[in-house]
């Protein structure tokens, strides 16, 4: 099985390395998949990051990364996203020319705007119970009611699996990277 990593707005950092190695122990390939061509820009706030997102890449351009690694890597794959990656991973998941055994992404807040899509494999998503810019609940129930889809309400704010986000928070990641390791292992048992 091959996973597909997609970042968040803060590109290819050294804890997206650490996380893609503790998913290796699930999958053949971890192909980490980010806005800047596998570079860390190394950005000083996330006002930063986000406006360099938008200049240099952008939704639609991600999402095609994405979807470029996964025609490279096949049907026996998992796409796992954080953030602006976790709306790349859903729309990727949602084409009609997919071909993955599922995604799980992390507080996709992009997602909102997606939901008439429909995924085509299991989905798990990762929100925390409060977004600035839209309703949790309203967009958990829209994307709960989808077949396949699994929504999880966390107290976390967004970016908490992110050391460099406002609202990281050390325990929250680890036993959400341990919970991703193991759907990672259930993916390849099935």
């Amino acid at each position: 099985m091959h996973i597909i990593l997609a970042t968040e707005i803060w590109g290819h950092t050294p804890h997206v390395d650490t996380l893609a190695e503790r998913l290796r122990s699930c999958a053949s390939d971890v192909v980490v998949i980010d806005p800047y061509d596998g570079t860390d820009p190394d950005f000083g706030c996330e006002q930063d990051a986000y406006a360099a997102y938008c200049r240099q890449c952008g939704h639609e351009a991600f999402a095609a990364r994405v979807e470029q690694a996964l025609v490279r890597a096949g049907g026996d794959t998992v796409l796992v996203g954080f953030s602006a990656g976790a709306t790349a991973v859903w729309s990727v998941l949602c084409a009609a020319e997919c071909e993955a055994r599922g995604c799980v992404g992390f507080y996709g807040s992009g997602i909102r705007t997606l939901l008439d899509r429909i995924p085509r494999a299991p989905v798990e998503l990762v929100f925390p119970a409060y977004e600035e810019h839209f309703d949790v609940g309203t967009v958990v129930d829209s994307l709960a009611a989808q077949p396949d889809v699994r929504c999880h309400v966390v107290p976390q704010g967004h970016g908490f699996m992110n050391p460099l986000a406002a609202h990281f928070d050390p325990s929250a990641h680890e036993a959400w990277t341990a919970w991703l390791v193991r759907r990672m292992a259930a993916f390849t048992a099935s």
